[in-house]
């Protein structure tokens, strides 16, 4: 934990209630620089939350410039969080409002900035980014091109894509676990030779796929858990390095 992290948060930080203890939570894995690698369901379980809350004010903090998340991109594939220094005066979002999924971010091409939206509206949150992959169906493309794509606009490529999220916590499926999905996804399609031709016109929806069918093998369910196979078991010990 950073004491300086910690008092930075709690003297500067413009929100209130959950988002405030969301990113006091964070403060409490952060070194002095602000930046930490925790995993979304933990940061859920310390803020006593579900996953799919967790995520949703992570994407209200990232939008109110006090906090930068970068999917997959700390050391061993972990997310990498960092709290702004000096942070943001934003001014605190309205417990009245909800976000609305403007197109995919994190890398998570995991978009353009989220923006505030009536808190009604989380039937329609994703029609934007819809609209933009109805308009890019007829071009298909190959991962890494999809990547440069989705990089150059600003957004990022799994963490904000709703429909993947929503369809986990609807069957108790971890975090961690998808997260362990999208590496081997992206692995596959960007590094071996067998697939990287492999053309696609809407890349979110090939991973959801993956995840619906789970197609790397990465876990089996138990009665109401879900568990990690042995590939599972050596794809979390690659991600940490063979700790």
């Amino acid at each position: 934990m950073s004491v300086t992290t910690m008092a930075r948060v709690w003297a500067t930080s413009s929100h209130s209630g959950t988002e405030l203890l969301m990113l006091l939570a964070i403060a409490d894995f952060s070194d002095d620089d602000g930046r930490a690698y925790p995993a979304v369901g933990t940061l859920a379980k310390k803020c006593r939350m579900t996953d799919r809350n967790a995520r949703l004010i992570l994407t209200k903090l990232r939008d109110s410039k006090e906090l930068v998340v970068r999917f997959g991109e700390g050391p061993k594939g972990a997310n990498q969080y960092l709290i702004a220094n000096p942070l943001k005066g934003a001014s605190p979002l309205k417990n009245s409002s909800a976000l609305k999924h403007v197109s995919f971010t994190p890398e998570a091409g995991f978009r353009e900035p989220l923006k505030p939206a009536s808190a009604n509206t989380s039937v329609n949150r994703q029609q934007p980014s819809e609209g933009k992959k109805r308009r890019s169906r007829s071009v298909e493309k190959t991962f890494a091109e999809w990547i440069d794509v989705v990089r150059a606009s600003g957004e990022k490529p799994i963490s904000d894509y709703f429909t993947v999220w929503d369809y986990c916590e609807g069957i108790g499926l971890p975090a961690e676990f998808v997260e362990l999905a999208w590496l081997k996804f992206r692995d596959r399609y960007s590094s071996d030779e067998n697939f990287k031709g492999k053309k696609y016109a809407d890349w979110r929806r090939a991973f959801l796929n993956a995840v619906k069918d789970n197609w790397f093998k990465l876990w089996y369910r138990n009665g109401d858990a879900f568990l990690l196979t042995t590939a599972g078991q050596q794809a979390e010990l690659e991600t940490r390095g063979g700790e």
